[in-house]
């Protein structure tokens, strides 16, 4: 269906093939996952009046949810690097200078009491004197141990790390579906009420002419003077109507607004091409869509991943470790009566050095009975993340059958209400001129003039009933990107002619 009407400015033009040379990318790939660099989300502004692709392009920039999931996004993957430093050796180094007495007795400390927190290790040949003297000691060392066999836990670690942002990057893939959708629906829900105020005027102007006509008519005594208190009547609830209609417009409006992450903003919006159904040859790029690959449908394809993920780290995680330890320290004291060697620095630096290499073999048997309560936890945690995937192709299924349905019949809906407009406008003419003749009365007219602005406001919402019905179809296939489209090619048949 050819559209007449305005081309934009050449600066407006360029402004927006800018924006949707940059933009249209990130509403079209909502259903992919794709690495999505910050600068995205750094708000931006609307013009005045926005088309629908740009209306869904701010609120990709914008909407807040959509940053809240991308920060989660970047945490998980900090949590993928926290995983693979697993792999790194511990390594410490200690220097300890001190200032102690050495009395020293034959003793023990048993390490299962608080006490071996809080009394020092001490070392030497047994005090013949006890002395409060301090000795200047020295230790330094180096201890290296690391973790050469775990039979797979680091792995499976890391996988379920890995599973974890894959989680997160399609639960922000989703969001930015639905971010996108729920813009281009108020959109469309706007442009509605803007086509129900053009219906209410164009109302309220029939009945002011034809008020004037009965005035005139009354005035000339061709017509009761009852008529004009009545038309009167009339005028002002068809005035009321309107003024009804301009509030569910601002009211949209400031919906579309915080749909578009900008909600104090004061926009309008570009009804043309929507207010005409597309092409029905070019409407058609719906087949059938494997619903797995919805966002929905792999963010619970994800949260499965994850599960199994966690099931498998606790499977290798009774089981024997294997580290290697080592270590080089050297010790000094300023005590030299009962030392061979000379004191070095009087006891502020090492005089003797050591090192030690070794492995330790460790194996959590008792790990088993808490391990075995976990391991039930997340394979029941994995069952349900199923039983929620199986939902989620429901709801998907049911949504595409819903919307291919309303898509059909909002097409047949469409073609009949343009009909229904001409037969309108006829009927509309004929009572003007029985009026004028005082072959009827005013009532007949009032009535005609209502059937034509609610003929022209159910042609306006049928066209639009075809556009959403249409982007519902995209929503379930993941991506708004054959909607846009066909915006797109709908705007160049019009030329954007502005609404």
């Amino acid at each position: 269906m050819k559209i007449l009407g305005s081309t934009l400015p050449i600066g407006m033009t360029v402004i927006i093939c800018l924006m949707n040379s940059l933009h249209c990318q990130w509403a079209f790939a909502v259903g992919r996952e794709t690495n999505v660099p910050d600068i995205q989300f750094q708000p931006i502004f609307a013009p005045k009046s926005v088309t629908i692709g740009e209306a869904v392009n701010i609120a990709l920039r914008n909407f807040p949810t959509i940053n809240n999931k991308l920060y989660k996004l970047h945490a998980a993957k900090a949590n993928v690097t926290l995983a693979k430093t697993q792999y790194l050796p511990n390594l410490n180094l200690d220097i300890q200078e001190s200032g102690v007495s050495a009395n020293r007795i034959a003793s023990v400390v048993m390490n299962n009491v608080s006490g071996f927190d809080t009394v020092p290790v001490d070392s030497g040949p047994p005090s013949t004197h006890s002395s409060l003297n301090p000795i200047v000691n020295d230790l330094a060392g180096a201890n290296l141990n690391w973790l050469i066999v775990d039979f797979g836990l680091r792995h499976a670690n890391d996988q379920f790390a890995y599973a974890d942002a894959r989680a997160a990057r399609a639960d922000l893939n989703l969001t930015k579906l639905d971010v996108a959708f729920d813009a281009a629906d108020a959109f469309l829900t706007a442009v509605a009420t803007k086509q129900v105020i053009r219906s209410a005027q164009a109302s309220l102007d029939h009945m002011e002419a034809a008020n004037l006509r009965a005035k005139t008519l009354v005035s000339k005594g061709l017509r009761p003077g009852v008529d004009a208190a009545d038309w009167d009547f009339e005028v002002s609830r068809t005035k009321i109507v309107l003024i009804k209609a301009e509030r569910e417009k601002r009211l949209a409006l400031v919906d579309l607004a915080e749909k578009m992450g900008m909600a104090k903003s004061d926009i309008d919006v570009v009804s043309q091409p929507l207010i005409c159904s597309p092409v029905e040859d070019q409407s058609q790029p719906f087949g059938q869509f494997d619903l797995n690959s919805h966002p929905y449908a792999l963010l619970k394809t994800a949260e499965i991943a994850r599960w199994q993920a966690k099931v498998k780290l606790l499977d290798v995680a009774y089981r024997p470790h294997l580290w290697l330890n080592s270590g080089v320290w050297g010790r000094g004291s300023g005590e030299n009566s009962v030392n061979p060697l000379r004191a070095v620095a009087g006891g502020a630096l090492p005089q003797v050095f050591n090192y030690m290499i070794g492995a330790s073999f460790s194996f959590p048997v008792m790990e088993i009975f808490p391990l075995r309560a976990q391991k039930k936890m997340a394979y029941s945690n994995e069952m349900a993340a199923m039983a929620d995937y199986d939902l989620a192709i429901q709801i998907l299924e049911r949504k595409d059958a819903r919307a291919r349905i309303l898509l059909s019949e909002a097409r047949r809906v469409a073609k009949e209400t343009p009909v229904l407009v001409e037969a309108a406008k006829v009927r509309e003419i004929k009572a003007l001129k029985r009026y004028s003749a005082g072959l009827t009365n005013m009532v007949t007219v009032a009535e005609a003039e209502k059937a034509l602005a609610q003929a022209e406001v159910e042609d306006a919402l049928a066209q639009l009933e075809v556009w959403r019905s249409i982007l519902a179809l995209s929503y379930v296939q993941g991506d708004l990107k054959s909607f846009l489209g066909l915006v797109a090619i709908a705007e160049r048949n019009t030329g954007n002619a502005t609404n």
